[in-house]
């Protein structure tokens, strides 16, 4: 059944199910995600509520039931796009934002026409589809959520296109560190670049690069992982871009030094010019210039904008987050529940007035 057919069922069902919990004197749970904590960007008023349907091509399903082949070609051959998006809960609108979903789509849209995935094109549909799916699993808190696009051609080759399935999730989720103030290694893996694999889009198979510079990270005991490019220049983070402060200027790499083209990094960017006034460096930047930097922070959909500590053991500057960090970190607090950069409509309410 269609997911527009399914919900008004969904929301009839809820009060019961509600009711019926309440007699057990249990509630239904979900061992990964159950327990999440408090999102630092934002105030979160309540624990975190179990997740009970997916999203297949626009179907809801439950979630133990959201499944692939395993002789699908995506998980033989790594053959899918993704995109991970945030929502944000408001206690003063009692309300749930999700933050830029149209960009992601069209994002997802441009990651399958360059890694060659025959998919859904409509934008919009795409997006209506992910907020539909919040609205059936009554979710209102901190979120992450993710469209994923699998070519799932039964026991199929390489070189398949297609057909796609496309699957979506919205997850509880708090702070994807744990922590403020990271402590940062230079990974010993350089990042993929252009020549090899495309790393403007959200591959599943460009993720091995980033994993393995987190799981070097975490053995020598850091925090998480920057990479260099080929050239050694910095690139960006496992998972996430990065920016630094030096000489009084804001500098980030530029999207051709193997970045993702991160749209948080993208908010950040216009926040720092059209809320801030400031002038941006987008530019190479050296592995030495972070160790004398004044500020170097990280910033994505799952990491939101959370300050470095330390590069290799280097503190940068005194090891918290600097003025021009905190006052960007606040501002995207706002953006994210649509109080700030309100022209740019990147705050998608979810349920209705």
């Amino acid at each position: 059944m269609p997911l527009e057919m399914k919900l008004a069922a969904v929301d009839a069902a809820s009060a019961d199910e509600a009711a019926s919990a309440d007699e057990r004197g249990t509630e239904p749970t979900m061992d990964d995600f159950q327990e999440a904590t408090a999102a630092v960007a934002t105030r979160q008023p309540a624990p975190a509520q179990p997740v009970k349907y997916l999203l297949h091509d626009g179907e809801l399903v439950d979630y133990a039931d959201a499944r692939l082949h395993v002789l699908s070609t995506s998980l033989k051959y790594g053959v899918g796009v993704f995109e991970g998006f945030r929502a944000y809960w408001s206690e003063d609108d009692q309300q749930l934002y999700a933050f830029r979903v149209a960009d992601h789509m069209k994002r997802l849209i441009d990651s399958m026409r360059v890694v060659e995935i025959d998919g859904p094109q409509d934008i919009h549909q795409l997006g209506d589809q992910l907020l539909g799916l919040i609205r059936a699993n009554d979710l209102r808190g901190n979120l992450h959520m993710r469209a994923q696009v699998f070519v799932d051609s039964k026991d199929g080759k390489p070189e398949d296109t297609g057909p796609s399935t496309v699957f979506m999730a919205a997850i509880p989720m708090g702070n994807y560190f744990g922590a403020t103030g990271l402590d940062v290694q230079i990974s010993s893996w350089a990042r993929l670049s252009d020549r090899s694999m495309p790393p403007r889009v959200k591959s599943i198979a460009n993720y091995q690069n980033g994993r393995l510079a987190l799981l070097e990270a975490k053995r020598n005991g850091y925090d998480a992982a920057l990479l260099l490019t080929e050239s050694g220049h910095v690139a960006e983070g496992a998972g996430y871009n990065v920016f630094m402060v030096r000489q009084g200027r804001l500098c980030t790499p530029p999207v051709t030094d193997s970045i993702l083209e991160g749209i948080t990094r993208d908010s950040v960017l216009h926040l720092a010019r059209t809320e801030l006034g400031l002038d941006v460096d987008v530019r190479p930047v050296d592995r030495t210039e972070l160790y004398s930097a004044d500020e170097v922070f990280v910033c994505g959909s799952a990491a939101e904008v959370n300050h470095v500590a330390s590069v290799d053991r280097t503190t940068i500057g005194n090891g918290t987050a600097g003025d021009l960090t905190r006052s960007l970190q606040d501002l995207y607090r706002r953006a994210v529940i649509g109080q700030v950069a309100q022209d740019q409509k990147w705050a998608t309410p979810v349920y209705p007035s």
